[in-house]
């Protein structure tokens, strides 16, 4: 994780915060942020789907999942990361490791979120995700449907930041430290680092509680004294949807 988590996790704090960062970044303890280079998303031209997000409050979990997918650098190849994430409280619910971007490899991810949350069908979920063909495989349109999720799809890259910064998160600050060559170390170490994501890392905006933390904290907590949660979306989205225009992105 970052410095200015590694600090809020410190039992003993010798000194301040920016200290401790700045003797961070000087001694090389930064986490680098390469550039994605990779492509991962062939999208469909399919306007079936819109962006379901304008004008939402969140104020539970189970009212958004969204979903990417991120390529991995082994061996002079590239191997790819699907994720699904709760959200509101930033769990990841669903994840695969696959050697292609075929869409089994989404299916196992949703596979596994339905797992976790154990619910026949959801009363308030929207699905939300880039435009990528893995998206509007029938398979996986069929399951979404079978369980009463709604489908969102975004029409900029913007309008899923919160799955691009997981990526980064997961990539740069646990996968990129460790020790991998196969396919098979790929998902044996995102399994584990994935719940050192959900179960110990901060979250400045889940009052430095981590995901799985913050889900039993809302177990105690009304809705009506949590916070609300709004979602980016686009400015030209929100036109298109509000007076019926055609959307031409640049």
């Amino acid at each position: 994780m970052g410095l200015k988590k590694l600090y809020h996790k410190l039992k003993y704090k010798p000194f301040g915060r920016d200290k401790f960062i700045a003797i961070g970044v000087e001694t090389g303890l930064s986490i680098p942020r390469p550039k994605n280079y990779q492509r991962t998303t062939f999208s469909t031209k399919s306007n079936r789907y819109q962006n379901l997000l304008v004008g939402i409050e969140l104020d539970d979990i189970d009212q958004l999942w969204v979903s990417d997918i991120t390529y991995f650098w082994v061996n002079n190849r590239f191997y790819y990361i699907t994720l699904i994430m709760d959200v509101y409280s930033r769990k990841i619910v669903g994840y695969c490791g696959a050697s292609t971007l075929e869409a089994s490899a989404n299916m196992e991810a949703l596979t596994m979120a339905l797992k976790m949350r154990k619910k026949k069908t959801f009363e308030n979920l929207i699905h939300h995700s880039d435009k990528g063909t893995q998206y509007v495989y029938k398979d996986y349109v069929e399951l979404l449907e079978s369980r009463k999720i709604r489908i969102s799809m975004c029409n900029v890259v913007y309008e899923n930041t919160h799955s691009e910064r997981l990526n980064g998160i997961i990539k740069n600050e646990y996968l990129r430290h460790r020790s991998i060559n196969s396919l098979a170390d790929l998902k044996r170490h995102l399994a584990k680092d994935i719940e050192l994501y959900n179960q110990d890392r901060p979250h400045d905006n889940l009052n430095k509680m981590s995901p799985h933390e913050f889900e039993n904290y809302l177990q105690n907590v009304p809705k009506k004294q949590r916070v609300k949660m709004n979602i980016y979306v686009d400015e030209r989205t929100i036109n298109k949807q509000k007076f019926g225009q055609q959307l031409v992105l640049f």
